[in-house]
């Protein structure tokens, strides 16, 4: 796959995203050497490792996830959500493992529901990102066949086992993960491409105010940038609109990374500030205005080349976008 081993060699090429995949990787490997270093008796310690774990699997995976996210090829989908079912599956047998080897110590039983979420996380990203019917109903057989094997595997271990605590607590865990499966395979996916999408923007070094007096002279469908508060993020955010119809989109800062995503929900904008910034969506040269899934895609890419070259234009061509005419 040249392509694909191509794109990641340009990606890798600046030195900011070089840099940011090893430090998330280390995240992501620190959270798991700490999991061997989980106390043997279950204390204020042991739970205060196991929150570290946890927290820093979230800042390495989501922020590679993220970083990577600009790497979008047809290969390079099937190539990380490929890798990514590989991993859930070790982490889910790692868990099982020891459990089984431990004969179900508090210990490992704490493990093993830390490296189930993950997994299911990991699942769940790779069933996000089926976008045709067929694809999707494909996805959706899988996570309910899976499910009914990992019930039916949980209740004959259980049973085969004459219902030993170490048999319960490794049963439960799969019938717990089969449950969320069949859920997932209705289509009640936590990462569904139904949710906001959320795109970073590497390299990103300057402040909000300084972003945003930097395209403050450049039109885009939601007019022009306005600095701002949304009520759940704590600092200032660049934000564009909202249209007529209630869509906002809005820039932030977030563990050190910038991301810009959309939302309809009018209530996290000062009311004032909304009403005063309110504007009918500007379709581009032909005509054309991009779905409001697209909108945080078409906002990083116009920050990423301003970065790159110092000139923000606004575009609406994007690979693959849902547009509206």
């Amino acid at each position: 796959m040249p392509g694909l081993t191509e794109k990641i060699r340009l990606f890798l090429k600046k030195p900011q995203n070089t840099v940011e995949i090893i430090v998330d990787f280390l995240c992501l490997a620190a959270s798991y050497v700490l999991l061997f270093l989980l106390p043997q008796k279950v204390n204020i310690l042991f739970w205060a490792v196991f929150a570290l774990a946890a927290f820093l699997f979230c800042i390495g995976f989501f922020r590679m996830g993220f970083l990577l996210d600009s790497i979008n090829s047809k290969k390079s989908i099937v190539v990380s959500g490929s890798l990514l079912v590989l991993c859930g599956i070790i982490l889910n047998s790692a868990g099982i493992i020891a459990i089984w080897k431990t004969q179900g110590s508090d210990r490992s039983v704490a493990a093993a529901i830390l490296l189930l979420i993950e997994a299911i996380v990991m699942y769940s990203i790779t069933a996000s990102q089926t976008d045709t019917p067929r694809s999707q109903w494909i996805m959706s057989l899988i996570f309910r066949v899976a499910a009914v094997l990992l019930i039916i595997g949980a209740v004959t271990g259980m049973i085969a086992a004459s219902f030993s605590d170490t048999s319960i607590a490794a049963g439960l865990l799969l019938l717990i993960e089969g449950i969320v499966f069949w859920a997932m395979g209705n289509g009640n996916n936590p990462f569904n491409s139904a949710a906001s999408p959320i795109r970073a923007v590497p390299g990103m070094k300057k402040t909000v105010q300084e972003l945003c007096d930097a395209l403050d002279s450049t039109e885009t469908q939601l007019g022009f940038p306005w600095l701002g508060r949304i009520r759940t993020i704590k600092n200032d955010t660049i934000i564009y609109g909202p249209s007529e119809e209630g869509v906002f989109v809005y820039g932030y800062y977030h563990f050190g990374r910038f991301y810009v995503t959309f939302s309809k929900d009018v209530s996290l904008l000062d009311e004032g500030e909304a009403d005063a910034h309110r504007i009918t969506e500007i379709p581009d040269s032909k005509g054309i205005c991009l779905g409001e899934e697209s909108l945080p895609e078409a906002y990083a890419c116009m920050i990423t080349r301003y970065l790159e070259n110092g000139n923000p234009i606004w575009s609406t061509k994007l690979k693959k976008r849902k547009k509206k005419q």
